[in-house]
């Protein structure tokens, strides 16, 4: 009896335990989950077809810079560095900037080692672009030396620090606190994409307006194809991103036996999901004759005889769903989408499984056990009723 008490508190400071992770992480696994739906494929790209540098931060220096530069090839004058600047008045803080101030730009790279500088001579005034899409660390100082540089010269209106992600922000632990309060005054954080596409980056706000407004046809197809590689370096890295905080999260012992403990429950679902549904049924399932498991995560309810047809169910259980087949075992081309139609109203609302037109299926979440009892309870009293009449 003692030996019972201590394993029920055992189980009890487990769960409480694994209730506080799975609360603690709720977020993290959100943002994992959308990484991985969003995670795209480049396909045929002009970029990646012409190199392999395209994840180097130079390499996007001088396309992005290309494009801003009123005196490129482009023919388009400055209307993507105003659309820039479009962008750059999106973002929420004290500064605010003028077009016009812009409207005799030059754009540099690699200036005084700033990675993309815009210069008006005429206003005085600067741009300064910190490109961090290949997610380098911030260098000593970086954005502070870089604003001492030119402000002597120019009157600074933003500080841009472009990143891959909306998660990185500038290292401000070597920065004075004058240079926060000033620098923060105009800093604008920049994410090339975000997957919540209500929020301010490069390809809503600026590769997209640039397609439309374009009227070189050359240019709008480089900017679409550039488009494209930013996506797919943003997708691609943002479940790294998410490992990594989890990674953080777990670096301890507690954490780490409570992420082990989870895995391995998770794992063991499918089946008790499927022992559930096998012991609420044992005895009832009827007009079926049997009930019973394949692979121990399949509840079969087993032979459904009318009309000369021979029908079976089965629900294969997963962590997220239950997916439910209903066919008829004897004819491959049997229609039983027409037959249901007729006959049994319950299964209606069934898709034919790819090819096989014996075959229905649906999904029921996991998270709905009630919804697929109901299903079932409503299945069994249709069938009941067919061999009666």
């Amino acid at each position: 009896m003692h030996l019972i008490k201590n394993w029920e508190n055992i189980l009890n400071i487990h769960n409480v335990e694994t209730e506080k992770f799975l609360i603690k992480n709720k977020t993290l696994g959100i943002e994992y989950r959308k990484s991985k739906k969003a995670r795209s494929e480049i396909g045929f790209n002009v970029f990646t077809l012409a190199s392999h540098l395209y994840y180097r931060e130079n390499f996007h220096s001088y396309i992005f810079a290309s494009f801003l530069n009123p005196n490129e090839k482009h023919f388009e004058g400055n209307k993507y560095l105003q659309i820039f600047i479009d962008l750059l008045n999106k973002k929420n803080n004290q500064s605010n900037i003028e077009k016009d101030d812009f409207k005799n730009s030059n754009v540099h790279i690699e200036k005084h080692k700033i990675d993309i500088l815009i210069t008006d001579k005429s206003s005085k005034k600067a741009i300064i672009i910190e490109n961090k899409i290949n997610n380098a660390v911030d260098q000593f100082r970086q954005l502070p030396r870089y604003v001492e540089k030119i402000k002597n010269e120019y009157e600074i209106a933003a500080v841009v620090y472009l990143t891959l992600n909306s998660d990185k922000r500038p290292d401000k632990k070597d920065w004075t606190i004058d240079e926060r309060k000033s620098i923060e005054k105009i800093l604008k954080l920049i994410p090339v994409f975000d997957i919540n596409s209500n929020k301010t980056n490069l390809y809503n706000n600026w590769i997209l307006p640039s397609i439309i407004n374009s009227q070189n046809i050359n240019s709008s197809s480089i900017l679409r194809q550039y488009g494209e590689l930013l996506k797919y370096l943003n997708t691609n890295t943002m479940d790294t991103i998410a490992l990594k905080k989890f990674y953080n999260t777990i670096q301890s012992d507690m954490n780490l036996e409570t992420a082990i403990s989870i895995r391995n429950m998770l794992n063991d679902l499918p089946k008790y999901i499927a022992n559930r549904i096998e012991e609420k049924y044992k005895d009832s399932c009827f007009p079926f004759v049997k009930i019973w498991r394949h692979k121990e995560i399949d509840v079969v309810f087993e032979g459904f005889e009318i009309d000369d047809k021979y029908f079976k169910m089965d629900i294969w259980c997963f962590e997220e769903k239950y997916v439910v087949y209903f066919w008829e075992v004897k004819t491959a081309d049997f229609d039983i989408r027409k037959y249901c139609t007729e006959k049994i109203k319950s299964v209606s609302d069934f898709n034919i499984h790819e090819d096989e037109l014996n075959k229905l299926k649906k999904d029921f979440s996991t998270l709905n056990e009630q919804d697929l009892f109901n299903f079932i309870d409503e299945l069994l009293l249709e069938l009941k009723k067919l061999i009666t009449n």
